[in-house]
C-alpha cells in the first residue's frame, strides 16, 4: 500500500469518528512527531514552544496535486506576513505524498517555512490525520483545545483553503498575542530551530 493509499485509509477512519470525537489539545498529539527544513536538511523540530500556541493550522497537501501547488505559494506568503505578529499561532503539514523524499523535496520546492508531521508519524499520529477532509488541498483552523473554528469542507461541501486563511487572519486580529506575556504565547519559526479549487480537485 502506497503512502498515498494509507494516508486515504486513516482519513477514512478519522472521518468516521470526527464528529463523535471529544476535542483533545493539539500540542500533547503532536508532540516529538513534528520536523522541519532547517537550511538545507530536514530535522526534528524543538516542539517546546509550541506547548504556549493558542491556534493551529493543519494543512493537507501533496507535490503530486495541481491544486495544491496553485495554493500552496499562496499559503507561504500569508505565513511569512503573519507569523512574526502571531507567535501564538502555528501551522502544521501533514504531507500525502508518496515518500519522504517526495514530502521533503515539495517543503524545499515551495520553501515551507512551517513544521511539518514526519512522515513515519502520519499513520501512527491519529489525532493530526483526524481533521482532514476527502481531498485535497484541505486547511483546517483549529484552536489548542482541538476545536475546529474553520475548515476547507463545511456540511460536507468543500469550500476550498482560501476561505480557511481568511478565517485565521480574523481570528488572529481579533485575538492578538498576549504581548505582556509573550513567553506564554511564542512559538519560533520552522526554519529557525477567497477562491477555491473545484475545478481541479482531486479525491484521494
Amino acid at each position: 500500500m502506497n503512502m498515498r493509499s494509507l494516508l486515504s485509509t486513516v482519513i477514512a477512519a478519522g472521518l468516521l469518528s470526527f464528529a463523535n470525537a471529544a476535542e483533545q489539545p493539539i500540542y500533547p498529539a503532536l508532540k516529538g512527531d513534528l520536523v522541519s527544513l532547517q537550511g538545507k536538511n530536514m530535522h526534528r523540530l524543538d516542539d517546546a514552544p509550541l506547548a504556549g500556541a493558542k491556534y493551529f493550522g493543519i494543512y493537507y497537501s501533496a507535490s503530486w496535486c495541481g491544486p495544491c501547488k496553485a495554493f500552496t505559494p499562496k499559503l507561504v506568503d500569508f505565513y511569512n506576513r503573519i507569523k512574526a505578529s502571531n507567535p501564538h499561532f502555528e501551522l502544521i503539514f501533514v504531507s500525502n505524498d508518496n515518500s519522504d523524499k517526495e514530502m521533503e523535496a515539495y517543503m524545499k520546492m515551495d520553501k515551507m517555512p512551517w513544521p511539518a508531521l514526519a512522515y513515519n508519524k502520519i499513520k501512527s499520529n491519529k489525532q493530526l490525520t483526524s481533521y482532514a477532509g476527502s481531498g485535497i488541498p484541505c486547511l483546517v483552523f483549529v484552536d489548542a483545545n482541538g476545536k475546529v473554528l474553520s475548515d476547507s469542507y463545511v456540511a460536507g461541501k468543500y469550500v476550498g483553503p482560501m476561505k480557511v486563511m481568511g478565517d485565521i487572519e480574523t481570528t488572529l486580529k481579533a485575538n492578538p498575542a498576549d504581548t505582556k506575556n509573550p513567553a506564554a504565547t511564542a512559538t519560533k519559526p520552522a526554519g529557525t530551530q477567497g477562491s477555491n479549487f473545484d475545478d481541479f480537485f482531486k479525491k484521494k
